[in-house]
């Protein structure tokens, strides 16, 4: 992409990078000396084309492990790396705090990304159900328009009054994992976290039961979790793959998908007293297409990140028997007897469902723990609306930028023994250090994940559960990642769980 004469003519005088230059591509002049003249003594700024190269890369994304290579990529390359695709195409992989501010100060009023093109392809053709292509894949006016109609984060105070709802679902939860433990009280938890997060959002959206915790499966929500999944995967492998195969195998997918989900929504409205989403977005003014294209990716989002967040975070604190008993003893405090109400022990205080303030610390270290190592997704998507330096590269106005948390997360320069289940981080940075910047499971800005409150609250809710409740150890092989999207398990995580004695 042609950069203009002014800017070309700035290069060219300006090869030492002062702060002049730097002023005009990123806004704001840092006091403090770049990074990267560490890397390049002469201080001079690259051109985009001087910006070092891997790929095209095919093996890591068919087997679903491309973020192995986006960390050998920062230990091997550097701090900024340009991946070429097979259509001759480019993507710009940052890995460096300082970078991640510069992108995320220049977002704009509408942050731009590249994502989920196959989605917005799908609804595209479905002008009769589709006003938009949704939150994923939206772009400008078109996406801010759809994300303005939500509250600030899904989750936030307007549902507190459902938190008795969620806290009756979680339990069920409870009761069906206990009931489906096998003779050595060991079970694949991860299947029934789907349905449990699949109900959850069923109560936030629509303020009714989804029958996915029943003791007998419920076929049409196990076919829904299933066309979720299988949504995830489509989209993952149509950035890479054969972009029309992939959209002939979403097809039936989201069809499926979008005809129960309009039935659910049907029944939402006939009770115009409701307190769901759908009845506040209805009370607002929006329009069905726009409702049915917002809860349809409030079903996507949630059923797939919170599960694999929650089983991430059992599989750490089942091989630390030590946190695990430490988290016990503080959920004690909240919960006192198994069967006690998390919300009515705690005082109802509002802080514990949408924030941590009041929640067991320990606990609340252990989820952040495992978002660092484990994140929903491996880092955050951005287009560049300006020219800009990253790592002392001149990046072009257009072009795709991946801001690589995960990677970066395992770096010792940013954590100490980063590859180490360590919480304690987050409760004594005198003793273990860390620099921020980096660590963004949920995205940081405008774009950041709007469904991230009720995440949190949802995971320390059920986490909280589960060790209040059980004894988690894990005794087989260690488990490795594959991303299909989000980071999932590469075999099944058998758990032994044992109930807790008081």
């Amino acid at each position: 992409m042609a950069l203009s004469r002014l800017n070309q003519h700035c290069l060219k005088l300006l090869s030492t990078g002062c702060k002049v230059l730097s002023c005009h591509f990123s806004q704001e002049a840092s006091l403090e000396t770049p990074y990267w003249h560490r890397y390049f003594p002469d201080k001079r700024i690259r051109g985009f084309d001087e910006m070092p190269t891997v790929g095209p890369v095919t093996e890591e994304y068919k087997n679903f492990k491309i973020h192995e290579a986006y960390q050998r990529w920062v230990l091997e390359v550097g701090h900024v790396v340009k991946e070429l695709f097979s259509d001759g195409s480019c993507c710009v992989h940052v890995y460096h705090k300082d970078d991640f501010v510069t992108i995320y100060r220049n977002d704009g009023k509408y942050p731009l990304r590249k994502s989920h093109q196959v989605i917005a392809r799908y609804r595209r053709d479905r002008p009769h159900l589709y006003n938009s292509v949704g939150l994923g894949p939206g772009m400008g006016a078109e996406w801010h328009y759809l994300r303005r109609m939500l509250p600030s984060g899904v989750g936030g105070n307007a549902y507190l009054p459902l938190r008795e709802q969620l806290e009756e679902v979680a339990d069920d939860f409870i009761d069906l994992v206990q009931s489906n433990l096998d003779e050595n009280n060991e079970i694949d938890i991860l299947q029934y976290m789907f349905r449990w997060a699949f109900e959850s959002i069923g109560v936030i959206t629509l303020n009714r039961r989804l029958n996915a915790l029943s003791k007998v499966k419920n076929e049409e929500a196990e076919n829904l979790i299933e066309a979720a999944h299988l949504t995830n995967e489509i989209i993952f492998l149509s950035n890479v793959g054969d972009f029309e195969k992939q959209y002939e195998r979403l097809i039936p997918a989201q069809d499926y998908f979008a005809k129960v989900i309009m039935d659910y929504l049907l029944e939402a409205n006939l009770d115009p007293e409701g307190s769901c989403l759908v009845n506040k977005l209805s009370a607002e003014g929006a329009g069905p297409k726009d409702i049915l294209t917002l809860i349809l990716d409030l079903f996507q989002g949630a059923i797939g990140t919170i599960p694999l967040t929650l089983n991430w975070a059992l599989y750490q604190v089942s091989r630390c028997p030590d946190i695990q008993e430490r988290a016990r003893k503080d959920l004690l405090r909240i919960m006192p007897n198994k069967d006690s109400k998390y919300y009515e022990s705690a005082g109802r205080r509002v802080e514990l469902l949408f924030q941590a303030s009041n929640a067991s610390p320990i606990v609340q270290a252990i989820l952040r723990e495992t978002l660092r190592l484990s994140p929903p997704a491996i880092g955050n998507g951005r287009i560049n609306s300006k020219d800009m330096i990253l790592g002392g590269y001149l990046v072009p106005a257009g072009n795709m930028i991946v801001l690589q948390s995960q990677a970066a997360c395992r770096l010792e320069e940013y954590f100490e023994r980063p590859l180490e289940f360590i919480p304690d981080r987050f409760l004594d940075s005198e003793k273990y250090y860390k620099k921020g910047g980096v660590n963004r499971p949920f995205g940081f800005g405008p774009r950041a994940c709007i469904g991230q409150p009720f995440a949190h609250g949802q995971l320390t809710l059920a986490l909280s559960k589960i060790l209040r409740n059980f004894e988690v150890t894990y005794n087989r092989e260690e488990v490795g990642i594959i991303n299909r999207l989000h980071n999932e398990p590469d075999r099944p995580v058998i758990f032994k769980m044992e109930q807790v004695p008081y």
